[in-house]
């Protein structure tokens, strides 16, 4: 009976952290660039259960396997869907969407960070940043556009232009290589973004569905409650 609460809560708490993880999709359908995550659930080790037989020979109780018994659910750790998004046409010239493999490499506090939000532009310096004012990284450091620079065009493998001249290369990585590498299947198209790839549609019913398990385990905790407390007060009392 023990057994049966540490499913069903365990279920429950599992259920909880997978609405986190859609709730935090659905708060960034409109992000350019976002990556929609997923809870990755695991299951508790499992247990063989054994039935008691009479005694056999020499008084030694005899057992039968019945079969496992599990303790439930868990959230092992939380996955991110990399497939491509949609591309949106915004004509600004900083704006840049991958298609394709690849991140954009930047640079904040802490050291290296990737994205795939091309929502960029230039800070008083000069230097092409994100909105969040990350230097974004080219071949030989942040690419700096000079202030006396007219026409910047962005070609198709990342190649920065000014004027006309090649000016640096944007840096662009693969998270699927260990060592970071440069990603190689990919274009960069200038004046778009990339959605989210998130579909909120298909959230709401991978929700729906979670609220429904979380039911059906606090319904499973009341009847085991109610068995209980039939158990406890009514068949084992003495009369």
């Amino acid at each position: 009976m023990v057994h049966s609460l540490y499913a069903a809560t365990s279920g429950m708490v599992a259920g909880l952290l997978g609405h986190d993880v859609i709730a935090g999709n659905l708060a960034n359908v409109d992000t350019p660039g976002y990556k929609r995550d997923i809870a990755i659930t695991g299951s508790f080790r499992q247990e063989m259960v054994r039935r008691l037989g009479t005694y056999g020979h020499g008084n030694v109780v005899s057992t039968n396997p019945i079969g496992s018994l599990g303790y439930g659910a868990y959230v092992d750790s939380v996955g991110s869907d990399h497939s491509q998004g949609p591309l949106i046409e915004t004509e600004g010239a900083l704006d840049l969407a991958i298609e394709g493999d690849g991140y954009f490499l930047i640079r904040d506090s802490s050291g290296d960070s990737y994205t795939r939000n091309g929502a960029f532009q230039l800070s008083p310096s000069g230097t092409l940043t994100t909105m969040s004012d990350m230097p974004v990284m080219g071949m030989s450091g942040p690419v700096v556009i000079p202030p006396e620079a007219g026409k910047v065009e962005i070609s198709l493998d990342g190649t920065v232009l000014v004027d006309g001249a090649v000016h640096d290369k944007l840096r662009i990585v693969s998270l699927s290589n260990p060592s970071l590498a440069a990603a190689e299947s990919f274009t960069v198209r200038q004046g778009f973004l990339e959605m989210s790839n998130v579909d909120s549609i298909s959230e709401m019913v991978r929700m729906i569905s979670g609220m429904r398990t979380y039911e059906a385990c606090q319904k499973m905790i009341w009847a085991i409650d109610q068995t209980l407390d039939k158990t406890v007060n009514d068949v084992g009392r003495v009369v």
